[in-house]
């Protein structure tokens, strides 16, 4: 019987890794032995319970899917393959994105401005930023190509809706090489507005920029915080074409001054010690408008004195303690909370997915279930209907009578430059001063 069951587990493992051998190499080399062993343990169990005839049943449904994912996993690498072969014609430029070349070359913040760009009718070729300069690290003192291979690890790696590095960093490497050609255009021409998200991706443009010799470009800026008969102006992605096309005439030359001081908050905000960029903050930014409120808000998502939680998080909590608790309701509501809101819904499922995890949470499902997050679009009703509430960490935190960061044994996070590690958080944000502050005994 030891003998049968032995010989059994031996030829399906010999069959099994036969049929991995039609998956792709990097899949099998990453899954291959997990795989294999799951399915053995299987096998043991399925033998245990209905001899020889469990095995086979067992095996039916399996065949059936490993041919299946096999081929689904070879049509992904070679999209994948074609995706960065393609990035590569670009960048030698063997292949013209839609309206590339002329005299002008349009940089702006996301695909949806991007768009609306294409139809307007302006000359020129358009350059999507995309990073979320407010997640993730940007460590100081790194060339653009250094701090995009970092974005790229980051953004690969995010909690909800990873993406394969090499597929990201293509996308920076075709960003990039763009940008590095942009003396080939007689005009750059900057489209941002106000918020956060903008003005860290603006500023990391400027310093660049400052790097460079721009003698027979003209550098032009469009940045806005309202615009005519919208009482409440969010951002570029809410005008249309003609509404958009409209600013092209209001665009300034960006001076020396302006670059200057783009280049110093950039600099401020990659230091490891962000009271570099609190000294920042004291001085006259007034030349780039917006930068100042910015930045204050980058501020706000440091740890609090009192809590230990970010001003999003506090947001969060609070929206869900005054009676709103699935997760588009606390979207919107804490969107509302924000003078110039800046967070897309994927960093901040981001935020609420962390609040929902860790020793101790300070979100729950109502029903006691698992709490469920998309990897992509929040359509699945799964994850749009359920319930959230605070739990007793939650409420506690929220009135500061515990410290999350404490209860959960530490903290490791970038905001900027600042690598927040450890058991405790170094620095922190005093609510009732409006300044971050280094907590005695981290030094």
């Amino acid at each position: 019987m030891v003998d049968s069951s032995k010989r059994i587990i031996a030829v399906s493992q010999r069959l099994y890794q036969r049929l991995l051998g039609a998956y792709p190499a990097d899949f099998r080399h990453q899954y291959g032995t997990q795989m294999t062993q799951v399915f053995l343990d299987c096998c043991r169990m399925a033998y245990q319970q209905n001899g020889i005839r469990g095995v086979l049943q067992l095996w039916i449904p399996t065949l059936g899917d490993l041919i299946s994912n096999a081929i689904a996993e070879h049509v992904s690498t070679l999209m994948l393959r074609l995706r960065r072969h393609k990035v590569h014609l670009n960048a030698q430029g063997w292949l013209v994105p839609q309206r590339q070349g002329g005299h002008m070359l349009h940089i702006t913040n996301g695909d949806s401005v991007g768009e609306t760009l294409r139809q307007t009718g302006l000359e020129g070729a358009i350059l999507i930023w995309r990073d979320i300069l407010h997640e993730g690290p940007t460590p100081a003192g790194l060339s653009l190509e250094q701090m995009s291979q970092i974005r790229a690890r980051f953004l690969a790696d995010w909690d909800l809706g990873p993406n394969p590095y090499e597929e990201v960093l293509a996308l920076f490497l075709h960003r990039d090489t763009t940008l590095a050609q942009f003396a080939a255009h007689k005009e750059v021409i900057l489209w941002f507005e106000h918020d956060l998200y903008d003005q860290l991706q603006l500023i990391q443009l400027l310093d660049w920029f400052s790097h460079q010799d721009r003698a027979a470009t003209t550098l032009s800026l469009i940045c806005i915080n309202s615009f005519p008969h919208i009482a409440c102006f969010h951002g570029l992605g809410e005008l249309n074409p003609s509404q958009l096309r409209s600013l092209f005439e209001t665009r300034h030359p960006l001076t020396e001054g302006e670059l200057a001081l783009g280049s110093e908050a950039w600099k401020a905000f990659c230091s490891p010690d962000p009271s570099a960029l609190v000294a920042f903050l004291r001085k006259d930014t007034s030349a780039l408008p917006f930068l100042k409120a910015a930045l204050q808000r980058h501020l706000e998502q440091f740890p609090s004195l009192e809590g230990g939680l970010s001003r999003t998080e506090r947001q969060i909590l609070e929206v869900v303690a005054a009676g709103l608790h699935t997760p588009l309701e606390i979207f919107r509501a804490t969107q509302e909370k924000e003078e110039s809101p800046f967070m897309g819904d994927t960093p901040f499922w981001s935020y609420l997915s962390r609040l929902c995890r860790g020793r101790k949470p300070l979100l729950t499902r109502a029903d006691g279930g698992m709490v469920s997050f998309p990897t992509g679009a929040p359509h699945d009703p799964a994850f749009r209907e359920q319930v959230l509430i605070l739990t007793e960490e939650g409420r506690n935190a929220l009135v500061g009578q515990v410290d999350w960061i404490k209860i959960n044994r530490g903290i490791d996070r970038w905001l900027g430059g600042v690598h927040l590690r450890g058991e405790e958080a170094a620095w922190r944000w005093d609510r009732q001063r409006a300044t971050l502050v280094q907590k005695q005994g981290t030094a």
